[in-house]
């Protein structure tokens, strides 16, 4: 199990304010969904459906495909450990630095895992499994669409997951699963729950070949997603908007918290997303998330569990203004205190 995953608010209960730990905006208006949930909440006294299909059935019309082409998951995360588990033993390539659960998913299911190192790619076997999260997580960088596309079909003896989970949050073009029908090493991830920021409800799915969708179907135990869930994704399908309505606005947003950000002595990579990674040099991430939650009530992500990354580096994601300045002039501060304890060593 991940330990040190974004969004661990659970840790510090009343103490957040202010999240930047997660990928997703925090200020999406829910209300017309609780409203749908609560005149639905008689669903909790039976089972839902084994598989979810009349869901299946709205996300297939809306990708343009079959809904023998569509696999609804808890969460994204499910996604990643059933492909795991349908190749076993396999050799998986994971580029770095990106999402920890590919890895974690591997390990558990016995995979023999490059991280993209040359020497490693040569002596691995030839039938592969390539993972690739795109927009990536945690840098924001996004492969072109084009790029994907050809790379995916050139090389039909390998397996591709193209995880597109933050797919909400960029401009960038992506893969469309209609456009990629008949490619039997193909998986896409997707995320409802990035998509409508509900975290909580656990509500992905994949894409595919409907003949790896079948093999996946032998491995996913009955009930995996839960009656509100499916009731909810139904509910978003057909009446819900994207959790952020004026995206062009909300990356501006971004990159005015990244050049401020930079302003005050923080090294930010540049990002195709509403999310950046950053490095502070003079201390550790753990140590700056400890002072910004205890005394400003902020949270961020500590990204040194991520494979290549030092203690250094940090995660945030671009929230209302008002916090992106608050979050910067905290860390302004807490730089100040750290310079001032250094001379006074």
């Amino acid at each position: 199990m991940i330990e040190g995953h974004g969004d661990d608010i659970y840790r510090y209960g009343d103490l957040v304010k202010m999240n930047f730990s997660s990928n997703i905006f925090q200020h999406v208006d829910h209300s017309a969904l609780k409203a749908h949930l609560t005149e639905h909440l008689d669903l909790i006294n039976n089972y839902p459906e084994p598989r979810p299909r009349q869901l299946e059935t709205l996300i297939a019309r809306k990708e343009g495909i079959s809904p023998e082409g569509v696999m609804v998951t808890n969460g994204a995360s499910e996604a990643i450990y059933l492909i795991a588990h349908l190749f076993h033993h396999s050799a998986s390539i994971i580029p770095q630095p990106t999402c920890c659960e590919y890895a974690e998913a591997c390990r558990m299911f016995d995979h023999i895992i490059s991280y993209e190192n040359t020497e490693e790619l040569t002596s691995l076997p030839a039938d592969r499994v390539y993972w690739i999260c795109n927009p990536n997580n945690p840098s924001g960088n996004v492969l072109m669409k084009g790029f994907v596309d050809y790379i995916v079909r050139r090389s039909p003896r390998y397996t591709f997951v193209i995880d597109q989970s933050y797919d909400c949050c960029t401009r960038e073009p992506l893969l469309v699963a209609r456009e990629m029908k008949g490619l039997p090493n193909l998986f896409i991830i997707h995320s409802l729950s990035n998509t409508y920021s509900i975290p909580g409800l656990r509500l992905g799915y994949i894409t595919a070949d409907p003949s790896l969708i079948n093999l996946l179907r032998g491995l996913q135990q009955p009930w995996s997603v839960n009656a509100l869930a499916i009731e909810a994704g139904r509910f978003l399908i057909e009446h819900g908007t994207p959790a952020v309505t004026d995206l062009d606005a909300y990356l501006e947003e971004t990159e005015r918290l990244r050049q401020s950000l930079r302003g005050i002595g923080i090294r930010v990579f540049e990002t195709k997303t509403n999310y950046m990674l950053c490095e502070i040099s003079q201390t550790t991430a753990a140590k700056l998330k400890d002072y910004l939650i205890h005394e400003h009530g902020i949270l961020i992500r500590d990204c040194s569990n991520f494979y290549g990354l030092s203690s250094h580096f940090f995660r945030v994601s671009t929230q209302l203004p008002e916090e992106n300045d608050a979050l910067v002039e905290a860390i302004r501060m807490f730089l100040e205190r750290k310079g001032a304890n250094n001379l006074q060593e």
